[in-house]
């Protein structure tokens, strides 16, 4: 297990979750370093974040933000592990300025009320955590606990054109991938994302 670079910012590494994976992600940006969720298990902390940053020459410790996308356990789950190896990460959980050059933090309501996405201005690359699901995946079919927050999240996205990739947490379907890459594409699973909310023909 591995970081595997998504762009010049930008790592991922999938972390084993039920029989699917959930990813955390590593950000480096004008010296300073963030993760984007922490995985669902003290476990997985010892046994695939710390080795995957140690093949890197890092520490948790060299980690200055913690970013959790939502509270869900398989994307926060191994957050009082990392806290105790490293007490001095800053955890954000809601959108607010950060020190991490070109990278902005925006709401993605809808799954959860307190979800929020992760944009890289320079590669236009937004994570999403759980914020856009299409069909879900397997046997966790999409859930949005608030319809109306989830329709304007789309329709957000859908107006900003600056937002031409967008990397997902999980492989969702009908994609059953876990990136859109470039603007149409992403126009394309935001249609999907509609569709499953609010039927083929709307």
């Amino acid at each position: 297990m591995k970081f595997e670079r998504e762009n010049e910012k930008i790592y991922r590494l999938k972390v084993p979750f039920d029989n699917l994976y959930t990813s955390v992600f590593l950000i480096k940006a004008n010296n300073n370093l963030a993760l984007v969720d922490c995985a669902t298990f003290d476990s997985d902390v010892d046994n695939y974040i710390v080795p995957a940053l140690s093949s890197l020459n890092l520490f948790l410790t060299d980690i200055k933000y913690l970013i959790l996308t939502h509270c869900h356990e398989d994307h926060a789950g191994g957050i009082a592990r990392i806290l105790e190896l490293a007490p001095n990460i800053e955890v954000v959980q809601r959108v607010k300025d950060i020190d991490l050059s070109g990278i902005t933090l925006c709401y993605l309501k809808g799954h959860t009320l307190d979800c929020i996405g992760v944009f890289d201005k320079k590669s236009k690359t937004l994570i999403s955590g759980d914020g856009l699901q299409g069909d879900g995946v397997e046997k966790y079919r999409c859930s949005v606990i608030n319809k109306e927050e989830y329709l304007k999240t789309i329709k957000m996205i859908e107006d900003d054109e600056s937002i031409e990739n967008i990397l997902f947490s999980h492989a969702y379907e009908p994609w059953y991938k876990d990136y859109a890459r470039g603007r149409e594409e992403v126009k394309r699973c935001l249609k999907d994302c509609k569709k499953t909310i609010i039927g083929e023909n709307k």
